[in-house]
């Protein structure tokens, strides 16, 4: 558990991340979103705008400014 807890205090020191992992996508302080289907989804970002095409997109897990996508994840963008 230390070591979870050590990892979670080196990543709120950034101003965002994002993780992918097989076929789930976490993405932390976003601003916000901008479009949420079950194949594309855009989310404004600090710096940019961030976004997702795939297939089976759903939203396992919400807190402020938090999220958690799960789904086929075929294309990710980002654009300022």
């Amino acid at each position: 558990m230390h070591l979870y807890k050590t990892m979670k205090n080196f990543l709120m020191d950034f101003e965002y991340y994002i993780d992918i992992y097989e076929e789930k996508i976490h993405i932390f302080n976003y601003i916000d979103i901008e479009k949420l289907t079950e194949d594309e989804i855009i989310l404004t970002m600090p710096k940019f705008t961030l976004f997702l095409k795939g297939e089976n997109f759903a939203v396992k897990r919400l807190e402020k400014r938090e999220i958690l996508i799960e789904g086929t994840i075929l294309d990710l963008r980002f654009t300022r």
